[in-house]
């Protein structure tokens, strides 16, 4: 069965037709009219589900777990707010999924290959392929995840979902058959590739817990990097 979205995914869809009709920027009023559009049984008013529940759609934005804080959307002026580069490539991720479970086949975007072809070139990757993972480093961590030490909690968790959101993009294309080729080389992308970074992933997430736990706890949302 197709896995259901979250509601914080489904807002995150209906920012992403935004992005489709090059709309660019929008504010929270028209996002809340356009999820409840795109899914009303989700942002229907309780008892009036005629009328967008604009709550349920404000409250998905900010705080820590909201969009906003997980790196995927930015605010750009009063109540105003536009797509993110990891909030694009989650948007196609989840569009993808829901074109493959109607039959039809997924495919990757430029900048979901972009980030493959990192993952797999990643010394993580490369170690953990050798047998070498005692030898990784936090620095190799880093590069994984697109992230530094002195990165924010935004930052990590953005970065953190980028990464497992293309890993699963990868996996549902070459489930269905689909021919990935990196743009350097004729390598073509298998599952046993798809397993490596999951394997890179997870022992990225288990050996560095504490390190990722001080990034997380520091919210200066003026370190980007």
């Amino acid at each position: 069965m197709p896995k259901r979205l979250s509601l914080e995914e489904e807002v995150l869809l209906a920012a992403g037709d935004f992005e489709e009709d090059n709309q660019g920027a929008f504010t929270a009023e028209e996002l809340a009219i356009a999820a409840w559009r795109k899914f009303p049984d989700s942002f229907g008013m309780e008892g009036y589900p005629k009328y967008p529940d604009s709550n349920r759609v404000y409250t998905k934005l900010m705080g820590r777990k909201g969009l906003v804080g997980r790196g995927w959307l930015m605010k750009v002026g009063e109540k105003r707010y536009q797509l993110t580069e990891p909030g694009k490539v989650i948007v196609k991720a989840l569009g993808d999924a829901g074109r493959s479970n109607s039959g039809l086949r997924a495919s990757l975007n430029r900048g979901q290959k972009l980030i493959l072809e990192k993952l797999l070139s990643s010394r993580a990757v490369t170690k953990v392929r050798t047998g070498e993972v005692e030898s990784i480093g936090f620095h190799d961590a880093c590069s994984f995840w697109d992230i530094s030490p002195r990165s924010n909690a935004s930052t990590l968790q953005a970065r953190l979902r980028t990464v497992e959101s293309v890993i699963d993009a990868v996996q549902e294309a070459v489930s269905q058959g689909v021919e990935i080729k990196l743009t350097q080389g004729a390598s073509l992308i298998g599952m046993r590739d798809v397993e490596l970074m999951r394997e890179a992933n997870r022992v990225l997430l288990y050996r560095f817990a504490a390190d990722l736990d001080i990034i997380r706890k520091r919210t200066d949302e003026r370190k980007f990097h």
